[in-house]
């Protein structure tokens, strides 16, 4: 399980790098659309991030939110070959006095290497429920082939 709490440190991050989709108090959606590349020495890697965020405020006090977003990033090696990342997530949450009461959180992957012959291609997801401060965890998968 630890290999998704990476893959969901890498969207945070990526949505870090490429703008913030808060949730607030009030109601309406938070939307982040980015798209870049950068060269160094190895290569170059472009990716683009699309999240939407529309947050609820009940009459009672409760915020509820929903978060769809996906991250693509491709990485093409100067010595040949390339590394493909597609990740998708889709959140829904309630708060009440600025606290989580419950989160479901369902992530989606695929990332595939391809150099010369070998082609190698991963799948990777997961559903997790968080309620009375505790995660429970359904429905992990991650399995690679080669192509």
């Amino acid at each position: 399980m630890g290999r998704h709490l990476i893959a969901l440190v890498a969207v945070i991050a990526a949505l870090g790098t490429a703008g913030t989709a808060t949730a607030d108090s009030g109601q309406g959606a938070a939307v982040v659309k980015d798209a870049g590349c950068v060269t160094n020495f190895f290569g170059t890697t472009c990716t683009v991030v699309k999240t939407v965020t529309n947050t609820t405020t009940t009459p009672s006090g409760k915020i509820s939110y929903v978060t769809n977003g996906t991250v693509d990033r491709q990485i093409t090696f100067v010595f040949g070959g390339t590394y493909t990342f597609t990740s998708s997530i889709h959140m829904h949450g309630l708060r009440t006095d600025g606290e989580v009461q419950e989160e479901s959180d369902h992530y989606s992957s695929q990332w595939e290497y391809l150099s010369g012959t070998y082609h190698l291609v991963c799948v990777e997801s997961y559903d997790l429920h968080w309620a009375n401060e505790a995660a429970q965890p359904s429905n992990f998968e991650l399995y690679c082939v080669p192509a």
